[in-house]
């Protein structure tokens, strides 16, 4: 179990490195400046996070609401409980301000490229998993192309917060996944 005052410098510089990639942008972000906003010193910074990729994972991880893959029983209602959570992180804050900083930034960064990719790798795992207990349950059928599908609900998701930089509501998630499903569904009696 960590120190109390370990986990205490541990907050303080994430709360300083989440709050320097909005200001600033995430390709900007230093362990330099994280240290002075922060208060805590760079080789303690160093202790925790080896480099500034590592950092910006594990601020982007703290920002996102814990949902592990929820399971309730039917394909909709898992995917409205994950969904959910992204909309209570964003109309909280934290999410809803930070990727599209990491998304502009990944254009021009490989580094920060690279962190993307690997956040994006954990959200598509646990989508994917909920595709493939619904399969178990009979509710998609075996050949579905979970990347197609994730793209169809993602994408519009993705275009509302990062293009039209508007929020997130549970009414517009609920919409996309009813379009989602719907299409789906067409799609498997025709």
């Amino acid at each position: 179990m960590p120190r109390p005052r370990s986990e205490e410098a541990r907050r303080k510089v994430l709360v300083a490195s989440a709050t320097l990639m909005v200001e600033r942008g995430a390709g900007n972000l230093s362990i330099e400046e994280v240290a002075a906003r922060s208060g805590v010193a760079k080789t303690t910074i160093y202790r925790h996070w080896p480099d500034r990729s590592s950092l910006m994972i594990d601020t982007v991880r703290a920002t996102i609401e814990h949902v592990g893959v929820p399971d309730t029983g039917t394909l909709r209602g898992d995917l409205d409980a994950y969904f959910g959570a992204m909309v209570r992180s964003d109309l909280d804050g934290g999410i809803g301000q930070l990727m599209p900083c990491l998304l502009e930034a990944a254009s021009r960064d490989d580094e920060i490229e690279g962190v993307l990719d690997r956040l994006m790798d954990e959200r598509r795992a646990v989508i994917e998993r909920i595709l493939r207990r619904a399969q178990a349950r009979d509710e998609l059928p075996d050949d579905l192309d979970m990347e197609i599908f994730v793209g169809t609900v993602v994408g519009p998701i993705v275009f509302r917060k990062v293009v039209q930089r508007r929020p997130l509501t549970p009414e517009y998630i609920s919409g996309c996944l009813d379009v989602a499903l719907t299409g789906l569904t067409r799609s498997l009696t025709d």
